[in-house]
């Protein structure tokens, strides 16, 4: 299921952004896979969630593709914009 389109904006390159993204998920118990403009959020070694996203100057955008089924886009999205901002995503 695909969900809304959200944009959030961050300072720094973006190879800084992806960088912080790794981490902060490692420290939050997940793992991110990155490509030019995709990404996997894995958990226990499984698949949670995909998204495509594009980065324009200071704003990255992004469409969660995939989600686990009954579980709510903007729970996944919390999670990713945690991943961008900071913060615990719980």
């Amino acid at each position: 299921m695909e969900c809304t389109p959200f944009t959030i904006d961050f300072t720094g390159t973006k190879e800084e952004l992806l960088s912080k993204m790794l981490e902060a998920a490692k420290e939050q118990g997940f793992s991110l896979s990155i490509d030019s403009d995709s990404i996997a959020v894995k958990m226990f070694g499984m698949t949670m969630a995909k998204a495509n996203y594009q980065v324009n100057g200071q704003q990255i955008t992004i469409i969660i593709i995939q989600n686990p089924p009954g579980y709510p886009c903007e729970k996944t999205q919390h999670i990713i914009t945690k991943f961008i901002t900071g913060g615990k995503t719980a």
